[in-house]
């Protein structure tokens, strides 16, 4: 499902005191000449060496919106910005290897760990050009390239932050005609985020950069751009929140009939979890619940029908590939069980986008929407699928009573994750995705540092469809998989080839999916960064899948056959894709449900015998399916 992220976005750096050469500088002669000439056209080592901190007012666009941000920054590694554009705010800082940020539809304050804290200590570290140090910052630095283009010729030297583990060095690019620093290219996971600066002049004592612009490889929508309107170096810095304020909650969370916990029902179909949902106060609609989803997101024709107005644009990335996308604030989102005991959000910022189209006729229903990030980390939940219910907890107020050791959860970004392997010398970090009705997504990078493919069993190519589009994956049987203290044999994974999207990322190892989430009674405590998973009814069950080989959607009241796996009991029954479906076992296909469906297609008993008649080019044709486990 759609990822969207707000990151740091540099403005201009902080250049650190200098100190004696320390010998574990790493610099090779050929880049030293390049950042000395920096350091000297930028006004030389004096005024270099007597900066200590630096506040800069900048006026921001992008994405549809225009704001501002403020930054301070002072050696050797202390960073706090507030940035507001258009309906968004946020806060974050960092110091002394600890950092922060607010999330900026919700205003909680989210302290940094794992691979975030990393990547701010990281930037922190670019924002002050300790790089320019005479020591550089207990950095590296050595020549990449000699680059030419439209705009000139470039001498591009690669970074690297000292402790900055496996995040690949940065990329700067010196003007050979200057000596000024004129692009900074940063990857940020399986993309390339390029910052350009540019109206270097006069300010605060030396000489800056006051223009940047930054984008992100293949997603030309997503641009920032800020220009500098005002600077004072070593200005006081008491009282600048570098270091996190007291957490609180977020905003605009009211509890409905109860204090700190509720329990709703939930429908579960098709592998999803859906919840009903209300938008200012509109009839309930179903919403997908969705742990990979880092925004909470309304279906913009849906939302287009309540009058939700939109603003500004982005793109944003799923598991297929990029999308359009556009915001909105609602005035409220309800979700309330029978005897009207839930929560409402108000002042709700969300993602809209056209959703619906590719997956109302996979999941038979009109969808309204996605329950994303900034819904789901509010509460401590559960979700009990042998119940069928989600359970909302107050953080503050929970405390939890199995007897289940809790698996650290991981957070990149703002999807949870867990440790998870396939054997010795597997393992890795895996989303925990309640959006995805897979067992195991293994992402490209992953599965070919560890040459997976070769060790499936049984594999073939199925498609799938995500936001963004569809996408083919290699679907097999790895021999087993370990989660924390469980495990289990014959794991069922399918193995992505992409290249661009939510499955090509390097960040995570991959996607457990509710085909693996489903064994358990699972509790995350995003705060505690934890989360429990207690075995349930389904946990000893083999990973089984489809004994049909046909998928089937709904589309304008009519019963297709979408896919038809190739040597499938489905094909050899002679189904095609296309095929209208009229009736099943002597019943009209309008009297059956996708869950009943289900049951009989995907669950049913090797060998029985099921009964189709369909349209084909204005024919009616008669077919017998034979059920049997296409992966033994």
């Amino acid at each position: 499902m759609p990822r969207f992220s707000f990151r740091r976005w540099s403005l201009l750096a902080l250049l650190a005191l200098a100190c004696p050469r320390a010998a574990t500088a790493t610099i090779t002669p050929d880049a030293e000449k390049v950042v000395a000439r920096y350091v000297s056209e930028t006004g030389g080592a004096a005024a270099f060496a007597a900066e200590r901190s630096l506040y800069t007012h900048a006026k921001v666009s992008g994405f549809g919106f225009s704001g501002w941000i403020e930054t301070w920054s002072e050696r050797p590694d202390r960073h706090f910005a507030r940035t507001e554009l258009g309906p968004f705010k946020l806060s974050e800082g960092a110091e002394g290897g600890k950092a922060w940020r607010t999330d900026p539809t919700t205003g909680k304050v989210v302290p940094l760990a794992d691979r975030d804290l990393l990547e701010s200590r990281v930037s922190t570290w670019f924002e002050l050009e300790r790089w320019a140090e005479p020591d550089q910052g207990g950095g590296s630095v050595t020549l990449s390239s000699r680059e030419r283009d439209s705009t000139g010729a470039y001498t591009v030297l690669s970074v690297k932050a000292p402790d900055s583990g496996d995040l690949k060095p940065r990329r700067l690019w010196f003007s050979d005609a200057t000596g000024l620093l004129a692009r900074i290219e940063t990857a940020r996971d399986h993309q390339w985020m390029s910052t350009t600066l540019d109206g270097w002049r006069q300010m605060a004592g030396r000489r800056r950069a006051t223009i940047s612009e930054t984008g992100i490889s293949g997603m030309p929508a997503n641009r920032l751009r800020s220009e500098a309107d005002s600077m004072a170096a070593n200005a006081s810095t008491a009282g600048v929140a570098f270091t996190a304020p007291e957490l609180a909650p977020a905003a605009g969370l009211r509890w409905l009939g109860v204090n700190g916990f509720v329990s709703l029902p939930f429908e579960y179909s098709a592998r999803h979890v859906w919840l009903r949902a209300s938008v200012n106060g509109a009839e309930p609609r179903d919403f997908l619940f969705d742990t990979g989803a880092t925004l909470t997101v309304l279906d913009s024709t849906y939302a287009a029908s309540i009058g939700v107005k939109t603003e500004g644009f982005m793109q944003a990335q799923g598991a297929g590939a990029a999308g359009s996308a556009s915001f909105a604030k609602l005035a409220s989102l309800t979700v309330k069980n029978a005897a009207g005991e839930g929560v409402e959000m108000t002042d709700v910022k969300v993602g809209v986008l056209s959703v619906a189209p590719a997956f109302a006729p996979v999941f038979w229903r009109s969808m309204a929407g996605v329950l994303g990030y900034d819904f789901i980390s509010r509460f401590v939940l559960t979700v009990d699928y042998d119940k069928g219910v989600i359970e909302l907890n107050d953080p503050g107020m929970f405390r939890y009573k199995g007897t289940e050791p809790p698996v650290p959860m991981v957070m990149n970004g703002v999807v949870p994750g867990v440790t998870a392997s396939f054997g010795p010398g597997t393992e890795g970090v895996f989303r925990v995705d309640v959006g995805s009705s897979s067992s195991v997504d293994v992402h490209a990078p992953f599965a070919a540092a560890h040459a997976l493919e070769d060790s499936l069993r049984e594999a073939r190519d199925v498609a799938g469809t995500g936001f963004g589009g569809q996408f083919v994956t290699r679907l097999g049987r790895l021999r087993t998989m370990t989660l924390g203290p469980y495990s289990w044999n014959d794991a069922m994974v399918t193995i992505s080839r992409a290249t661009e999207g939510a499955f090509a990322s390097e960040e995570f190892a991959g996607n457990i999916g509710n085909r693996v989430l489903e064994r358990f009674r699972m509790t995350l405590d995003y705060d505690g960064r934890r989360i429990w998973f207690e075995p349930g009814k389904r946990y000893p069950a083999r990973d089984v899948f489809t004994r049909s080989g046909l998928m089937l959607a709904r589309v304008d009241g009519r019963l297709e056959a979408l896919s038809v796996l190739p040597g499938s009991p489905a094909d050899r029954a002679g189904l095609r894709e296309g095929d209208e479906v009229l009736v099943v076992d002597g019943r009209p296909a309008s009297g059956w449900t996708l869950a009943q469906f289900d049951a009989l297609l995907e669950q049913g008993a090797d060998g029985r015998k099921v009964k189709f008649e369909v349209n084909r080019d204005g024919r009616r044709h008669k077919h017998t399916l034979t059920l049997r486990e296409l992966m033994r």
